[in-house]
């Protein structure tokens, strides 16, 4: 069943994250961080990636009817439904072993590939996604 006020909260959040992660991307230039700010904005992307994958979870089963019992089947089914195009399930595949590697790596210094995913702002793409799936569920349960 739809609900539109998680839809609204989760679009929310992730402005929020993705505000946080435009505001590191634009001082990262200027100035050196810290490691407690690596850290937030460590959270911040996996945060933002995971919601991607809730809201994803989220679609299938209200918009299929398919229910997706972990995060790890998600992009498969995406694909398979035709939800996203190849390139958008490769750049999706891209930030999730990202977040895999800052989630379960997290005593390995992984930062400076966070970094350049930031400098090429790949987490746009669930900004964007997310509004195509909303307006998807919108024009199909009225």
């Amino acid at each position: 069943m739809r609900n539109k006020e998680w839809e609204q909260a989760l679009l929310e959040h992730q402005h929020a994250m993705i505000k946080r992660l435009d505001t590191f991307r634009k001082q990262k230039k200027k100035e050196l961080i810290n490691q407690d700010e690596k850290m937030v904005i460590e959270h911040s992307f996996q945060l933002l990636v995971a919601s991607m994958l809730d809201l994803a979870k989220y679609i299938l089963q209200n918009h299929y009817q398919i229910d997706v019992s972990s995060r790890k089947e998600v992009l498969n089914h995406l694909l398979e439904n035709k939800d996203i195009t190849f390139e958008q399930g490769e750049q999706m595949k891209v930030l999730i072993e990202l977040r895999e590697q800052i989630l379960f790596d997290y005593l390995d210094e992984n930062f400076s590939h966070l970094e350049n995913a930031m400098d090429l702002r790949r987490y746009s793409l669930v900004e964007m996604l997310t509004k195509e799936w909303i307006t998807q569920l919108s024009s199909t349960q009225q």
